[in-house]
């Protein structure tokens, strides 16, 4: 008998049982060779593995939540640490004294010079704050007004935090990275538990930071310097970054589009650092007292007499404080003119965020005298910088200074035996300068390794309309030619 090919049959007419089972069965059967179970279950056609881009929709989704649970935690627990401390005597026996001097239309710089080398917006906020938390409160003690100024000062670093969160949430599509950011800000001790016993008024210039360099990363070049002169009318330390962003706004875009900052910055620092000259007592406040003060330990002379213990007789240094501050202004100088031509020459390499901190930093390096509230001034530009691994040893690196300044003050509380207030203080001075010799270390390796394109950043919709039409122009020839 020969052998016949079974007789094919039209789909429709299968029975519908036998078309179901057919349909289901049909991803998993094999034609040309046997089925093999590894076959069966193709990653390519299943995709089981979506999980971490779900988690990372979910996060994006519920992250305004989370920083929210992490700000109303951080203001209660905050709220009830300030019931135990009066702020500080830097709060209590200099700003507030100061500031109600200031209501009672006195002279704040006519007494006490230690009491007051800040310029007097710092003053004047202060002031505000007291006169605004008085339509609240009926205690009118010292204990009272530091209480009120330290919760508003919860909110300032609330205000900070959202703005941290908000820039990096725009800049990257981790949904991690912008919750981590702001957190640290909230959650490190040294930047939130700290302040609330030891009270600073920088505290309330730090939003004024955070909001320039949004302004400035928008695009927003006017408000954004505006800001930033405004800052360091508040607070003299972002002073080397107005003439940098200024240089970069020349070099990236034009000396026309600097032109309206440039005047806006002129005025600003005009009204708030010269123009109060003409106030008693001023000068001898800000320019005597900080070229005189020599701190508490934390400064070159504790580091220059810390040096002679190593160097031989003949290379010994006297810590004097005029010696003191040559070395200081010598070396800002010298670190400034570095910083300076880096941005000249990489210039649309480096972000707005980066040219602020690099003022900064070319401030607080060599700055004579270190504290943690004034390397908090760099700690926000390097959070809002969005680099996780260079900014977590940077952030390390200042709690572990802070942690070391408090064991030296306290020796009873350290867990190292024997720790002195002066080398524990020197120690802490040389940690706060090589946390802003990494920091720029950081900046100056990531520009390094940047193409010399202008970055995303510095692009507007107007210049990549402009930058596709001088490419077809360009093209034109070469096609017209083949």
């Amino acid at each position: 008998m020969e052998a016949y090919p079974p007789p094919v049959q039209n789909e429709s007419s299968r029975p519908a049982s036998l078309q179901s089972v057919g349909c289901f069965l049909k991803p998993y059967l094999s034609t040309g060779t046997p089925p093999v179970l590894g076959k069966m279950f193709i990653l390519g056609r299943l995709k089981p593995f979506r999980f971490p881009a779900r988690l990372d929709q979910y996060l994006n989704q519920l992250s305004p939540l989370f920083l929210a649970t992490v700000i109303i935690f951080v203001l209660v627990h905050g709220y009830m640490l300030i019931q135990l401390s009066n702020g500080g005597s830097d709060l209590v026996d200099a700003d507030i004294p100061k500031s109600l001097m200031l209501l009672n239309g006195q002279n704040p710089y006519s007494v006490q010079p230690w009491a007051s080398p800040y310029p007097p917006l710092l003053l004047l906020i202060d002031s505000a704050i007291i006169r605004f938390t008085s339509l609240f409160t009926l205690q009118s003690s010292t204990d009272a007004i530091s209480q009120n100024i330290r919760i508003i000062g919860l909110v300032a670093d609330a205000t900070v935090a959202i703005l941290i969160y908000h820039y990096l949430r725009g800049k990257t599509a981790d949904p991690l990275t912008p919750l981590l950011s702001a957190s640290l800000f909230l959650t490190l001790p040294a930047l939130s538990i700290s302040p609330l016993y030891f009270f600073h008024s920088d505290t309330f210039g730090y939003p004024i930071l955070a909001l320039s360099l949004v302004a400035l990363a928008a695009h927003r070049y006017l408000i954004g310097t505006s800001l930033l002169a405004t800052a360091t009318i508040f607070k003299i330390h972002p002073i080397l970054a107005l003439p940098l962003v200024l240089v970069w706004l020349a070099r990236t875009k034009t000396v026309r589009t600097a032109t309206p900052s440039i005047l806006s910055t002129i005025t600003i620092l005009s009204l708030g650092l010269l123009l109060p000259l003409t106030i008693p007592g001023y000068t001898q406040s800000i320019l005597g007292f900080n070229l005189s003060n020599n701190g508490n330990g934390t400064t070159l002379t504790s580091m220059l007499s810390l040096a002679n213990n190593i160097l031989p007789a003949q290379l010994q240094i006297s810590p004097t404080t005029p010696f003191a501050d040559q070395v200081w202004i010598t070396a800002t100088l010298a670190l400034y003119t570095i910083i300076l031509g880096t941005v000249w020459m990489w210039a649309r390499r480096l972000g707005p965020v980066d040219i602020v901190l690099l003022g900064l930093l070319a401030w607080l390096i060599p700055l004579k005298i270190e504290y943690t509230h004034y390397v908090a001034w760099a700690i926000i530009p390097i959070l809002m910088r969005g680099q996780l691994r260079q900014t977590i040893p940077v952030i390390g690196l200042l709690q572990l200074a802070d942690t070391l300044s408090y064991w030296s003050w306290w020796p009873s509380t350290s867990p190292i035996p024997g720790i002195s207030t002066f080398y524990g203080l020197a120690a802490t001075s040389a940690i706060y300068r090589f946390l802003g010799l990494a920091a720029l270390g950081f900046v100056l390796y990531a520009a390094r390794k940047t193409t010399r394109f202008i970055p995303s950043w510095n692009i507007t919709e107007n210049e990549v309309e402009a930058d596709q039409t001088i490419r077809q122009n360009r093209e034109a020839p070469l096609i017209l030619s083949h």
